[in-house]
């Protein structure tokens, strides 16, 4: 097949090269080497392990990019009918521009030789996600055309375990084909986990743990995190003890293997100890692994620092939150200098300044313009996340500072976060409620945009233009109302921007010298503020609040008048301490989980209960 001559601009030259090498590769070959195969040659699979998986710390995520992209390049010319470099080009082209026109030459592939099973099962792969009943389909005729091909079973695992196409008997029976076809795949085992099939996993679990027991390499020693999950999925806590122990033997053997150059033998001896409850140990293999296998993201000393410094509350004395700060930015202007090209640690710097007031404007611009240059260079190619400069904003708004710049990173902003409201959702896991719920997540992301460019308008006196982007801001304000219906936590967030937009008509009056509707607005912005229950944080100025106190001298209103009007009603709500709870109205999906007393549970036995559900999760 031609090479596709219509390169992506934002691509670039490697992008164009690597779409006419992937393009031209031979379907009949690939066809020959996937019908028995369970992984990869240990050619291919040598050349694979090189391939890099993380930023160093002297890298950006553009330099990482096009390294790894080089490597597949390079892959693709030297293996070019290769199942498995072909699976490792798509997962990484997911992070790249033009997913859809990529999805497109796949399928014209596809369409060129529909009996070739691999062609199929690739396509499929750009599909689950984006059409994954198409993709069901083409998994379906790849195995009926080739009952050895094992792969397109452990996709449909993927699909049958998703919210959207969960199907436990699918599941289950594509993943016992799998294990059938490939027992020595330990990918397939990674799956299990997925299921909620107890005896399944108990099974699936022996087998892997016997097939560990003949293996030494990294790929094995990372397998037994895999392995001691499904064994404790697999059995009920009762069990926990037996399983600790056994793990503390497991931990034996992998520590003799003195794999110190392997960054999966501190993985799994870092998983083992938490495990037995081994903490000291843990953090040895943890930070040993950092120490050897840096990371841009990574940093020891921060994790420790944050470990054992939380966040303060809101209701905080002023003196414990600037002592926080000030601590946070001495120690990541450390943090920097060993990460330079870590947007994280940038960040935390950038956050310091920001909560400190006694930092100079020079290093507050300073510390703005490097945070920015390095959030850039990490962004992916369509440049960084609406989050990225609604940050910059917010710090330009806060200190008073560079209007000009505030309106750019808030345009830009509004700019980037329609790209990404735009982004399909995964349909394995978009619902209503989830889409609904993101909307409503992106409404105040708007309202907070479109809040700091007429902040800007009005500090650099442009009131027509402040006043153009006001009307836009109520009606985007109207939206997010319809949206919010009866939750309560939504109703008050809309409230809390309803109360910035009075804020800002406000500052709009003041400046047209409308001082009479300049005190009606800011009535409403503190009444609808105190009606929300909402209050700045201690310690913070309270800018609305001061601004209509001044308009309110200015107008001859008396120090008692305002004391009844406002300043009473805004101490006893600063005297409270408010926790809304939410009815979720979404139905709960089925479920059986063991206590820690042994007895299982299933929504059945909840009907008709009122029950108190405390969710937590990790990463």
């Amino acid at each position: 097949m031609a090479a596709n001559k219509a390169c992506t601009r934002r691509g670039g030259a490697l992008w164009c090269i690597l779409t006419a090498l992937v393009i031209g590769f031979a379907p009949q070959g690939l066809r020959a080497q996937a019908v028995d195969a369970c992984g990869p040659s240990p050619v291919v699979k040598a050349a694979l392990d090189e391939l890099p998986s993380y930023a160093r710390p002297d890298q950006t995520e553009k330099q990482f990019r096009e390294q790894k992209l080089a490597k597949i390049e390079a892959l693709l010319r030297q293996f070019p009918d290769d199942l498995f470099v072909q699976r490792v080009y798509i997962s990484f082209q997911s992070e790249m521009p033009d997913r859809d026109r990529m999805i497109e030459e796949y399928k014209a592939r596809h369409e060129q030789h529909p009996e070739n099973v691999a062609s199929a099962y690739l396509y499929g792969l750009k599909l689950v996600g984006r059409r994954t009943p198409e993709a069901i389909k083409l998994f379906e005729s790849a195995i009926e055309k080739d009952a050895k091909f094992a792969w397109p079973h452990l996709s449909l695992v993927e699909v049958y375990t998703s919210p959207n196409f969960t199907n436990k008997d699918q599941a289950v029976s594509h993943i016992k084909t799998f294990l059938g076809l490939c027992p020595a795949a330990l990918e397939g085992y990674g799956r299990l986990s997925r299921l909620d099939d107890r005896e399944s996993i108990r099974q699936n679990a022996q087998k892997l743990r016997e097939l560990l027991r003949t293996r030494s390499d990294p790929d094995a020693v990372s397998a037994y995190k895999t392995l001691w999950s499904l064994e404790f999925k697999g059995r009920p806590p009762t069990e926990y003890d037996r399983l600790r122990k056994q793990v503390g033997e497991d931990l034996l053997r992998i520590r003799a293997l003195n794999l110190q150059d392997k960054r999966q033998w501190y993985e799994a001896l870092e998983e083992g100890y938490r495990l037995v409850n081994d903490q000291k140990q843990s953090d040895w293999a943890r930070e040993e692994r950092q120490r050897r296998f840096s990371t841009r993201r990574e940093l020891a000393e921060r994790q420790k620092w944050f470990k054992d410094h939380p966040s303060p509350k809101v209701d905080d004395p002023p003196e414990k939150k600037k002592a926080y700060y000030r601590d946070l930015l001495k120690e990541s202007a450390e943090w920097v200098k060993q990460r330079p090209q870590a947007t994280v640690m940038w960040w935390d710097c950038l956050n310091a300044v920001k909560n400190l007031d006694d930092v100079p404007i020079s290093e507050v611009v300073a510390t703005l313009d490097k945070a920015f240059q390095v959030a850039e260079a990490n962004a992916d190619p369509q440049g960084p996340e609406s989050r990225v400069f609604f940050g910059i904003a917010e710090v330009l708004s806060k200190k008073g500072i560079q209007p000009e710049r505030l309106v750019e990173m808030a345009r830009k902003g509004l700019e980037q976060l329609e790209v990404e409201a735009k982004e399909p959702q995964s349909d394995l896991y978009a619902n209503k409620q989830n889409v609904d719920r993101m909307n409503f997540y992106r409404a105040p992301q708007r309202l907070q945009g479109l809040g700091f460019e007429i902040d800007g308008y009005l500090r650099l006196g442009q009131a027509e233009k402040a006043q153009a982007e006001l009307a836009w801001l109520d009606m985007r304000l109207q939206e997010m109302k319809s949206l919010a219906g009866d939750k309560e936590g939504r109703k008050k967030e809309c409230s809390s921007q309803e109360a910035s937009y009075w804020g800002l008509m406000a500052r709009l009056a003041e400046l047209q010298n409308r001082k009479l509707d300049a005190m009606a607005y800011y009535e409403n912005a503190l009444l609808t503020r105190l009606q929300a229950g909402t209050k700045p944080e201690t310690g913070e100025k309270d800018e609305l609040a001061d601004n209509a106190l001044k308009l309110w001298n200015s107008l001859g209103g008396t120090e008692e008048g305002w004391k009844t009007w406002y300043a009473r009603p805004a101490a006893e709500l600063a005297a409270k301490s408010q926790l809304i709870w939410e009815k979720a109205n979404e139905p709960l999906a089925t479920f059986e989980l063991t206590d820690l007393q042994g007895k299982t549970w299933r929504l059945a036995d909840l009907k008709g209960k009122e029950i108190l559900l405390n969710f937590w999760a990790t990463w």
